[in-house]
């Protein structure tokens, strides 16, 4: 009989590299704000940033900002349909980032001709983080599988 490959959850210490292994699964990741802003449209796409997060990560390190997969977070309680498999292991809490810092990553992305085939999702989370860092409104990215 096969052995049964653990799932992305299975080691809760790497978090959030966990979800990098969602992306072979046709993933999306998408912004979630701690409040709704009147008119402001946070639908995205969101695949082009789930395909390429390894290297968009590693663009981030090398130019000194932090990689867009630590922006992720998610309630423990959403957390669970994940975790078939993962017993006694706690999720960590759910974490707000300033918009701001999205921003930086966002932006230092955009800059570089490597992150072109993400460029309408970074697009997007631009758009989104400059309305939510106006307002002071933080963020995290979730996965949708």
């Amino acid at each position: 009989m096969p052995k049964k490959s653990p799932g992305p959850l299975s080691n809760l210490t790497d978090w959030p590299a966990c979800f990098l292994n969602l992306t072979a699964m046709g993933a999306a990741y998408y912004i979630v704000l701690e409040k709704d802003l009147e008119g402001l449209d946070t639908t995205m796409d969101g695949m082009s940033l789930s395909w390429h997060m390894e290297t968009l990560d590693a663009l981030a390190r090398q130019m000194g900002v932090r990689p867009l997969s630590e922006f992720f977070s998610m309630a423990p309680e959403e957390l669970a349909d994940f975790m078939d498999g993962a017993e006694g292991i706690k999720p960590p809490p759910l974490q707000q980032f300033p918009a701001q810092a999205g921003l930086t990553t966002v932006k230092a992305l955009l800059a570089r001709p490597e992150a072109r085939p993400a460029m309408h999702d970074l697009r997007d989370c631009e758009r989104i983080l400059n309305a939510a860092a106006g307002q002071g409104v933080g963020w995290h990215f979730q996965v949708d599988v």
